[in-house]
């Protein structure tokens, strides 16, 4: 397939090939982010790091895990959000500012006002069922059943939960549309920075402040209010990439630098991982929580390597996935359709799965396994039974789009 570039940041105007094209690689590395927020979430039963702060962790734990775990975590959704502002600005020139307002709130907005009452009763009855039922309860539950036995305690924190990306996603919605408004995209300062050099070397300074003020490795965005440091880290990707979609030639320029950007991540991995303390324990979290994490200067190089380690890596995952993944096949589309979903209901799927096998005398690596792959196994068939064809099907997805008399893929209606 031919792409299409818009070399020129200055002339806004729609093409004909830009609003046929189909990024399959883009859709691709966007579903294989998603999934791999599951593996992080089931990883973290077994994460020393996390012992104290998961619901499911148990007595064994794996440091390669943790190491695994906390890497990914740098950039799997500096990854999503990059390639949702990629359509973003592709979908503003289709539809109009208005047309894709309406549109993400469709796709974005309307879902997380569904999904979040229903998840979250269906993640409080799990933990319900966990204090319950089992006998080997995680620090993290046994914090939560004294606080439940504890008439004078405070109630938890609200929290938008692993529905956090949806919240900020249309918060960024809307900042893009603000941008795009004001011409910011189409601007002689975004076209000036909008190089190689810029990229790899200066722009993950403008999220070392964001790093600055969180803890290591930085938590989810959770609240539910705007979050400046969100907007200073995962909005500078989701508007980098809506900067990469008027200037594609970039990711051309930047497939030289592939694997030095592999290299220096993870050699910049080896030294942050060095950086983190062995655990964290509850006392810690809550008094982070009361009182704000009050960074020391020692933290800078902590937060400069977390920015250039979640550039360069995003970067990485783009080139590769476009050398290996711009294809479209039956198992790519299955996976691509079904990411949204999957990653919606998983949670609670997951913390029961994990639940259940906590008393089970089983090896670690088959406890992980197995309800990682249950996990999948339930999204993916609930999705095809119970979702694809219907009205969930068409708010998550869109209503698929028939390919054209010549042969050109249409653009479907996805987040």
């Amino acid at each position: 397939m031919t792409h299409a570039n818009s070399e020129s940041l200055t002339h806004p105007e729609e093409t004909i090939a830009q609003s046929v094209i189909r990024y399959h690689y883009m859709d691709n590395v966007r579903a294989l982010a998603m999934f791999v927020g599951v593996l992080f979430h089931a990883s973290l039963a077994y994460s020393p790091l996390f012992h104290n702060l998961w619901f499911t962790t148990g007595n064994e734990s794996s440091a390669a895990i943790d190491m695994v775990a906390v890497f990914t975590h740098l950039f799997r959704m500096p990854v999503f959000f990059l390639i949702s502002g990629f359509f973003a600005i592709m979908m503003i020139q289709k539809r109009g500012l208005f047309g894709y307002i309406k549109n993400r709130s469709l796709r974005i907005l309307l879902p997380f006002i569904i999904f979040f009452p229903i998840l979250a009763f269906s993640i409080m009855v799990s933990i319900g069922w966990a204090m319950e039922h089992v006998d080997h309860l995680s620090p993290m539950l046994q914090f939560i059943k004294m606080m439940a036995n504890n008439p004078d305690a405070a109630p938890p924190p609200l929290s938008t939960m692993h529905l956090w990306f949806l919240f900020n996603l249309f918060l960024f919605v809307l900042m893009a549309a603000i941008l795009y408004r004001f011409k910011f995209f189409h601007s002689q300062f975004v076209s000036k920075i909008a190089s190689v050099k810029f990229i790899i070397f200066i722009l993950p300074l403008f999220m070392v402040p964001s790093m600055f003020t969180q803890t290591a490795p930085h938590p989810a965005p959770e609240k539910f209010y705007p979050e400046l440091w969100s907007f200073g880290f995962y909005g500078v990707f989701f508007l980098l990439g809506g900067v990469i979609f008027l200037k594609q030639r970039l990711l051309d320029e930047l497939a030289v630098y592939k694997n030095i950007l592999l290299v220096l991540s993870l050699i910049s991995y080896g030294v942050f991982y060095l950086t983190l303390p062995k655990t964290f324990s509850a006392e810690d979290i809550m008094k982070a929580s009361a009182d704000g994490f009050d960074p020391d200067w020692v933290h800078l190089h902590v937060a400069i390597l977390e920015a250039y380690i979640a550039v360069y890596m995003t970067l990485y995952c783009l080139l590769i996935g476009k050398q290996l993944l711009n294809r479209q096949n039956k198992i790519l589309k299955l996976i691509s359709d079904s990411s949204y979903w999957v990653y919606l209901i998983h949670l609670p799927i997951l913390l029961l799965i994990q639940f259940a096998l906590a008393d089970v005398d089983m090896n670690m690596w088959l406890k992980f396994l197995m309800s990682t792959f249950t996990t999948f196994f339930i999204g993916l068939v609930s999705y095809v039974l119970f979702v694809k064809w219907t009205p969930i099907g068409w708010l998550l997805n869109g209503r698929k789009k028939e390919i054209n008399k010549n042969s050109v893929p249409l653009v479907e209606e996805r987040t």
